[in-house]
């Protein structure tokens, strides 16, 4: 049986690190979760894919892995919970998609309860490498709880926020590891009459490879799908999005 002593030395053994399991998407919450799974309590790769037990309702987005549970074999090694269950460490969490801070959906490995319950300190990836963080508890659809897992005690601190120049080497770093040359850039002031923020994508260097796009569109990915890809966009004025709009278009 594994302890929550054993949960926190795989905290810190994975602590900032970008998990990529499938190779697709780059580093994204599912692989965050599907590592935990495998490497930590010895389940079998394939059950923890988003589709293993069915598309519906959410074919490859992360809350799929919590709707199928049961039907992909999951309860094997997990017990299926609600929203409703009282999470403690080591449950994996998931939100559903559409929800208001994870339209995507989200899944994140419990750590602590935190902030009267508002909020949960979660083991989590995307956006940036793996890390710890309080995310809302609000668009939670259930748990899984490892059957494996003894409870113990942990001690884990919040991943340090980043310094602007921080978060800028950060993603350059990003970009390196994948070798993958685009940049992405998101203009928030006079972008879209609505108010809404306007993003883009372009390779530096080459005309034709501006591809501009709103939150919700661009071949049906969303903004925070494209940030496991290339990182968080960079802020930019107008002037320098119609400089680079033009420049590349």
């Amino acid at each position: 049986m594994l302890t929550e002593s054993d949960l926190a030395a795989y905290v810190q053994r994975v602590r900032y690190q970008w998990i990529d399991v499938d190779k697709v998407f780059g580093a994204q919450c599912w692989d965050q979760w599907s590592h935990y799974a495998s490497a930590f309590l010895g389940v079998p790769s394939w059950p923890t894919y988003t589709n293993a037990g069915g598309t519906h309702p959410h074919a490859g987005y992360a809350c799929n892995v919590h709707h199928n549970a049961a039907r992909s074999g999951l309860a094997q090694w997990f017990e299926i919970l609600p929203a409703t269950a009282s999470p403690r460490p080591g449950d994996v969490a998931f939100w559903e998609f559409g929800s208001t801070w994870y339209p995507l959906s989200h899944v994140a490995t419990v750590l602590d309860i935190t902030h009267g319950g508002r909020t949960l300190r979660c083991l989590t990836q995307n956006p940036g490498a793996v890390q710890v963080s309080d995310l809302i508890t609000s668009g939670i659809i259930g748990y899984l709880r490892p059957r494996t897992l003894i409870r113990g005690g942990i001690v884990t601190s919040r991943t340090p926020s980043l310094h602007a120049s921080q978060k800028v080497a950060a993603l350059a770093r990003t970009r390196r590891r994948k070798d993958d040359p685009m940049h992405y850039i998101v203009l928030t002031e006079g972008a879209r009459q609505d108010g809404s923020a306007a993003y883009a994508i372009y390779r530096p260097g080459v005309k034709g490879s501006w591809e501009e796009f709103d939150t919700n569109s661009v071949r049906g990915m969303a903004a925070n799908a494209l940030a496991s890809q290339f990182g968080q966009p960079m802020e930019v004025t107008l002037d320098r999005w119609l400089q680079l709009q033009k420049k590349y278009a």
